[in-house]
């Protein structure tokens, strides 16, 4: 895998998802995500998402973040990231 195509392809989709607001969070908690996206050198990866309560319901809500290209050692242990989104809407 091409880490820094995929940490492109991984912020660029971190960033769409940050736009999105708290109630849209609370409408997706514990459903995981997935999707494919083509790198421009022409690989596909997979990215998944999965939003959760990070303390406990009502607080904030923490999004976990994951990409690879398909080969073993990436599904194993994929680029990943994660952040908050407070009950305020505000991105931590």
């Amino acid at each position: 895998m091409d880490r820094k195509e995929a940490r492109k392809l991984l912020d660029l989709f971190v960033a769409a998802l940050q736009a999105r607001s708290y109630q849209e969070w609370q409408s997706l908690l514990g459903e995981a995500e997935v999707m494919e996206k083509t790198g421009p050198s022409g690989v596909t990866y997979q990215i998944e998402w999965e939003a959760f309560w990070d303390a406990r319901a009502g607080g904030d809500i923490r999004v976990m973040v994951s990409i690879d290209d398909g080969s073993l050692a990436r599904f194993i242990l994929p680029l990943s990231t994660s952040f908050l989104v407070s009950p305020g809407g505000r991105i931590i």
